[in-house]
């Protein structure tokens, strides 16, 4: 994810309690959240140049074929089979429109195993300037209607400023997110607009409040 892995843990687990045990020799790390899987934190396949970003990943029973259906709608591979710690294996590309994207086939039956829940994933967003096109390549690489709404947690959105690069951004749930935002300020966060921000190192990620409730002991 990011060039400073250490700092990236202690930002991100003060915000969303997250904990991280290593997997692997490469660096990687499974984040958990009260025991549960929740994500992964490691340094790029490409080096610390491409800087600091989280990727989305779309899930693949065969991830060689993925990779070649992406290539076939225009899509440029940049990283083929990378493994990652036991979990499975990744590979890296980016979209006609320009947005980074990750497949992944894991090796086991659990991927990301709690959801929609206060510091959990809740969905994904991806910013395109061709928003119809882009829900083209997606459901021909996915197999599926990838569609331009939000009613599966992941769509596409005309509206960003010409010019922008296009993007997969990965929504995380909170309790409050006025809330949140206030104390990812405090923590070195930088507020882009409502509901997006972008860590310290520059990944950018969005928060939504979570459809699941925190539980209260």
């Amino acid at each position: 994810m990011g060039v400073d892995p250490t700092g990236a843990k202690e930002f991100y687990a003060a915000l969303f309690g997250w904990e991280f045990r290593r997997e692997g020799g490469r660096g990687y790390h499974l984040i958990l959240l009260g025991g549960e899987i929740v994500g992964g934190l490691g340094p790029s396949p490409m080096g610390p140049r491409f800087g600091s970003s989280w990727n989305v990943y779309l899930a693949a029973k065969d991830l060689g074929a993925a990779g070649e259906r992406a290539e076939r709608h225009g899509a440029r591979l940049l990283a083929r089979g990378v493994p990652a710690g036991g979990d499975g294996r990744l590979s890296l590309a980016v979209d006609p429109q320009g947005a980074p994207f990750g497949l992944w086939q894991g090796l086991r039956e659990e991927g990301v195993v709690l959801v929609d829940e206060p510091g959990a994933l809740a969905g994904a967003v991806l910013h395109s300037p061709e928003p119809e096109d882009s829900a083209a390549f997606y459901g021909a690489v996915c197999g599926t209607d990838a569609g331009t709404g939000t009613d599966a947690g992941i769509g596409t959105d005309a509206g960003i400023e010409k010019g922008s690069p296009a993007r997969w951004m990965p929504l995380l749930g909170v309790d409050d997110p006025l809330a949140f935002e206030a104390r990812a300020r405090t923590a070195g966060a930088t507020v882009l607009a409502p509901g997006v921000l972008c860590d310290p190192w520059g990944a950018v990620f969005g928060v939504v409040e979570a459809a699941v409730p925190r539980q209260r002991s």
